[in-house]
């Protein structure tokens, strides 16, 4: 997988901000959980990114790449 790497990274932060998310909506930051949430969408809208226009080896199957 080419964007490997890249994908691990988006979802190190992905899991990184749900841990945020948990403390901000613990203190009532309502502020800081709406941000923290629209980064997290953009995080893995930009993680499906990489999953979809990924080549496939191999026994792998994406219909979505083709």
């Amino acid at each position: 997988m080419r964007n490997r790497e890249a994908a691990l990274r988006k979802v190190d932060q992905i899991d990184s901000s749900l841990k945020k998310l948990i403390s901000y909506l613990r203190r009532g930051d309502e502020q800081s959980f709406n941000d923290t949430l629209e980064d997290m969408n953009e995080q893995i809208d930009q993680l499906r990114t990489y999953i979809e226009t990924e080549r496939i080896d191999g026994y792998e199957m994406n219909p979505s790449a083709q």
